[in-house]
């Protein structure tokens, strides 16, 4: 049961209970509606508390899993009477060449997937556990008038009428801060840069996106490449895919011509692996990782 009533109840009819308190001003001649765009911090630039969060818990979990894994490999080389020095030191071979990797992963990835399956049912949670103190933002316009002075005067008689609410006077067409305190200390021209630098930073954070959404389509690739390059070269099959400059996926006739060449006995094959996997490993080795 939610903790807040709803303007209609479950089979659609009107909620008695009901109240709204989201008041409608009157309406001026000629101006129904209007186009506003919005932009806010939260899901744009990351908190502070959660990068912090962040970096800790990826240094914590990195020393915690080498520890576990050290204390594995001890018990491993007891157990199968292994030399421990010899086990260890190629764990710390491992660690070194491998430890970019090994820190690559972030709290963040797991978060946005945590969040997209239990996020609808923790905020009901949260909603009941706190008597619903929604985090929800509203804008409601007041009017819309040719000169500066007109909308001060109007400002003015609805704050005489409406005593509960500020009501602020600021520029069409252009992207104003969302902070009333703005308006009242005569920030705008701070605010204003503040509100470019957030527009900026969205752009930059969306770009950053794609490059690591291109980065790790073109790493699978290669990756897939190279398991089936050496599939093949222990199998003996025909390889039939290979990559190109570009890193897209392609068949081995758009790559090499056999036209001329008879692939029917495993000789053939041979030299048509070799010949693939020559291709395969330059495309591999041109192929620029962002």
């Amino acid at each position: 049961m939610s903790a807040f009533e709803k303007k209609t109840l479950d089979n659609g009819k009107p909620n008695p209970k009901y109240i709204d308190l989201c008041d409608e001003d009157q309406p001026i001649a000629g101006q129904k509606f209007a186009c506003l765009s919005f932009v806010s911090p939260e899901k744009i630039l990351q908190k502070r508390e959660i990068y912090l969060f962040d970096e800790f818990v990826k240094q914590w979990d990195f020393s915690k899993s080498m520890e576990k894994f050290n204390e594995f490999l001890q018990f491993m080389s007891f157990k199968y009477n292994l030399r421990v020095d010899d086990v260890m030191k190629n764990f710390d071979e491992f660690k070194t060449e491998e430890f970019e990797k090994l820190k690559a992963a972030s709290t963040n990835d797991d978060y946005k997937n945590f969040l997209d399956k239990h996020e609808d049912k923790l905020n009901e949670q949260f909603n009941r556990d706190h008597a619903f103190q929604t985090s929800v933002r509203g804008l409601k316009l007041r009017g819309v008038f040719p000169t500066q002075e007109e909308a001060e005067m109007k400002c003015k008689k609805l704050r005489d009428m409406d005593p509960h609410h500020d009501i602020f006077v600021g520029p069409v067409g252009m992207w104003i801060p969302w902070d009333p305190d703005a308006y009242k200390t005569g920030r705008m021209e701070f605010m204003e840069e503040q509100l470019n630098a957030l527009h900026k930073s969205k752009l930059e954070n969306e770009e950053k996106a794609k490059q690591e959404f291109d980065r790790r389509v073109k790493e699978s690739k290669k990756k897939a490449i190279e398991d089936n390059i050496k599939l093949a070269a222990k199998s003996g099959n025909v390889l039939t895919q290979t990559m190109d400059e570009e890193g897209n996926l392609v068949g081995v006739k758009e790559r090499i011509n056999f036209e001329e060449r008879e692939v029917a006995d495993e000789e053939g094959i041979k030299l048509h692996n070799e010949e693939v996997i020559k291709k395969a490993l330059e495309a591999n080795e041109n192929l620029p990782v962002d």
